[in-house]
C-alpha cells in the first residue's frame, strides 16, 4: 500500500502534510481595545461618603446624586412591594430617612 501512496503521491503532486515548522505557528493577533475605566468599587458593608442611597431592609443598594430621584426611586419600590422597609440615606449628614 505504501508503494501506490507513493505513486499516486508523484503523479498527482500532492506535497506532503507537514510543512516547516515556522510555517505551521499562528502569529497572535495585536489586539488595541481601549480599556475603560476601572469602576469604583462600591462596598455594601461601608455607607456611602457622597451623595444619597436607597436603603432596603438595611441593606445599602442603589446611589443617587439628588435625594429627589432616590425618594423617587424608593417610593417607585414601595408602591411595587409595599412590605419593604425603604429609607434614604444621606450620605453628607450621615442621617436615614424612613419612606412610608
Amino acid at each position: 500500500m505504501g508503494a501506490t501512496v507513493a505513486f499516486i503521491r508523484s503523479t498527482l503532486h500532492i506535497k506532503p502534510m507537514m510543512t516547516h515548522p515556522k510555517e505551521m505557528m499562528m502569529k497572535k493577533p495585536v489586539l488595541t481595545i481601549e480599556e475603560p475605566e476601572p469602576k469604583k468599587a462600591t462596598r455594601a458593608d461601608r455607607p456611602p461618603t457622597e451623595g444619597f442611597v436607597t436603603i432596603v431592609d438595611g441593606h445599602f443598594k442603589s446611589e443617587f446624586d439628588t435625594a429627589e430621584a432616590a425618594e423617587a426611586a424608593g417610593r417607585k419600590l414601595k408602591s411595587a412591594y409595599p412590605m419593604l422597609q425603604i429609607e434614604i440615606y444621606d450620605a453628607a449628614t450621615k442621617v436615614r430617612t424612613l419612606l412610608s
